[in-house]
């Protein structure tokens, strides 16, 4: 009878630990699952949010930015269109037919927006990657049609390398803007944090940290390798 007790205990003891280890790792399990949603809505926080919502496009203001009907001044990520003429500017080239081909593209069509880190420029504008119903990507579409080049600013860089690549592929086979592109050997140096080219006599030139300093012989080399032309110091960025 003492042995059928001692076994019994013995048992009894077993199941127990059984059952407190099954509900430790239950309990250990739970924890790890709501890190994983805290963790989950840590990294994809309304800096990366997709808006699922539809807008329509009221009008187009030019190769890079549109206006929704409920007002909302909408600028392209990651890309530059040649301006168009303003009151005190004049149209730089391809600057009619980069609006033109954003008006064929979205003008009275759904968009949905995408966000990255930065949502507002210094002119309020919202920041967004514009897509269609369809699935095109206008972003990309302006950059691999020549319509627009690929515009480095930090922190909205999601899609820089994509950018770079179709803007490559678009120069490579001489669309749009870079259809005509003729030029001399000359010197430009580009900052490799900005991304941006700029003339050797530029003050801003001057002041770029030698280990951020990269050298192009032409603009078309700068442009090739992702880096925007300094308007501040290259106010024709297209003359030859």
């Amino acid at each position: 009878m003492f042995f059928v007790l001692v076994i019994e205990y013995w048992n009894l003891r077993f199941i127990c630990h059984l059952v407190l280890g099954i509900w430790d790792f239950f309990l250990v399990k739970k924890r790890i699952f709501i890190y994983a949603i805290i963790w989950c809505g840590f990294i994809f926080g309304p800096q990366n949010v997709i808006a699922e919502k539809w807008y329509k496009v009221r009008w187009v203001a030019d190769g890079d930015s549109i206006v929704l009907e409920n007002g909302r001044q909408i600028r392209y990520i990651g890309i530059n269109a040649p301006e168009i003429e303003h009151e005190d500017q004049k149209a730089e080239p391809y600057g009619d037919k980069s609006k033109t081909i954003n008006q064929n593209l979205v003008l009275h069509q759904s968009v949905r927006l995408e966000f990255d880190r930065e949502k507002k420029d210094r002119y309020g504008r919202t920041l967004a990657y514009v897509y269609l119903r369809n699935g095109q990507f206008i972003n990309v579409e302006m950059i691999s049609r020549g319509a627009a080049y690929f515009l480095y600013i930090r922190p909205n860089t999601k899609y820089m390398k994509l950018f770079i690549k179709q803007q490559q592929s678009a120069m490579h086979s001489r669309k749009g803007l870079w259809q005509d592109w003729k030029e001399s050997k000359a010197e430009y140096i580009g900052n490799k944090r900005s991304r941006r080219f700029h003339l050797p006599t530029c003050p801003h030139a001057r002041r770029i940290k030698s280990s951020n300093r990269v050298h192009f012989s032409k603009k078309w080399d700068a442009f090739l390798a992702g880096y925007a032309p300094a308007k501040n110091c290259l106010t024709e960025w297209w003359s030859r």
